[in-house]
């Protein structure tokens, strides 16, 4: 017995201001990469991101916080400073 695994695209009604589209699209162009696929690979990222943060073991969990880092570094600007890198 086979299984066979079926993927279907649903849409999806954002609201996003006009011109941020627009530049998004121009500069995607030249990457050959749709402005959809660029969202799915960041929720996709955002997704893994999540999964990897809870998946932590009980001794990560308890020493998580005892050292603070240098800088603080805000997670949506290592998700933007990775899709920027992947995408130039």
């Amino acid at each position: 017995m086979s299984f066979r695994i079926v993927r279907m695209n649903t849409k999806l009604t954002l609201s996003i201001d006009s011109t941020v589209i627009d530049d998004a699209k121009k500069n995607l162009q030249t990457k050959d990469k749709s402005l959809s696929g660029f969202i799915e690979d960041y929720f996709r990222l955002l997704v893994a991101t999540k999964i990897k943060r809870t998946s932590s073991s009980p001794i990560v969990e308890e020493l998580t916080g005892i050292a603070s880092p240098a800088k603080s570094i805000d997670e949506n600007d290592l998700i933007t400073d990775y899709l920027l890198e992947k995408y130039k």
